[in-house]
Parts: C-alpha cells; structure tokens; sequence
C-alpha cells in the first residue's frame, strides 16, 4: 500500500468488488462519470479480470489508514510512458464525502505519480456543472486546458467536459502549500 499521512491507495482485491460497484452504481457518483452504465456482479468481476496486468489502466482501493476502511476508488488510466502522462480520477463513498478524503487522495496520488511513477503531467476529465470538484482541482492548481463542447447528457441538457491539467513543474512549485492542507 502506498500511503500518505491518513490516507493510501492498493490495487482493488476481490472482498472489495461489491463495496465499489455500489459506488460506481450510486446515482451521485454514476451521474458524474462519462458513461452512466450501470454494472451487475458479474460485470464487476469480468472488468476487475481485464485490469489484471494492463500497464495503460490501473485501479486501487482507496483506504483511511486509521481504520483500513475502503473510502473510495483512484483511477490512473490512458498511461503512456513514453510520453510521460496519464489520467486520474476518483469516487469516493457517499457517506464518506466532504470529510477530506478528496484532496488527500489527489494529493497522494500525484505525489506517487510525480516523485515515483516518473509521469511529467497529468491531466483529469470533468462536467462544467460540477462545481465541488472544479473548486477542489483549482486549489490543487489543475489549469483547464481544454474542453470538448456539450459532450455529457445529464438533467436533459448537454454539458461541456473539461480537461484540467498538472505538469511536474506545476506540482513541485505547489508542493509545499498542497501538503500544509494535509
């Protein structure tokens, strides 16, 4: 596990399956996401199978040390090595949320991804009307470098996705404040 003060991420074992496929099947957390497919049991378990050894996409249990309860998902996906970048993102349980879980996660995360996993910049996908997160991703000092125009249906309108990024440059002048917040 790698942890970071209170809390850490591990790869997602199989007693942890159901716990997140409610959170992902929860309308809060679902209504956030670019595809609100629901999944069943079993599509659960076939999507874990498939993540098994894929260098480009990876998935981890979020967990508060203190009390080794899961708290949510981390999501690091579309790696490319090569080019040093990838894609976060994460969920955290309903009952769990505006408790500061968030913005360790992130934080660990990106220093994982920055100091460990050799990535020069990361970037995250998010809907204009999701206005706590976009708060929380500007405290981090993601910038919005982009958009794609009307691309989420929700509420019976189109929404725009954003694209907020953090290059290592960006992190290491940021550190200091980022981890005084822990």
């Amino acid at each position: 596990m790698y942890i970071c003060g209170t809390i850490g991420f591990r790869p997602i074992d199989i007693q942890d399956l159901e716990l997140l496929r409610g959170l992902h099947n929860e309308a809060s957390t679902l209504l956030q996401l670019g595809n609100v497919d629901m999944v069943s049991s079993e599509e659960q378990v076939a999507w874990w199978k498939r993540l098994a050894g894929s260098e480009r996409n990876k998935r981890y249990s979020l967990v508060e040390i203190a009390s080794n309860q899961v708290v949510g998902m981390l999501r690091v996906q579309n790696i490319e090595q090569a080019n040093g970048n990838c894609e976060i993102g994460l969920d955290i349980l309903p009952s769990l949320r505006g408790r500061g879980y968030g913005r360790a996660s992130y934080q660990c995360i990106l220093e994982y991804l920055f100091l460990h996993a050799n990535m020069h910049m990361v970037y995250l996908k998010v809907g204009n009307f999701n206005e706590r997160a976009l708060q929380l991703y500007k405290a981090l000092k993601f910038e919005q470098t982009g958009h794609f125009k009307e691309y989420l249906y929700r509420d019976g309108k189109y929404w725009d996705y954003l694209i907020m990024c953090m290059t290592r440059d960006v992190y290491f002048n940021n550190r200091g404040e980022n981890e005084s917040r822990r």
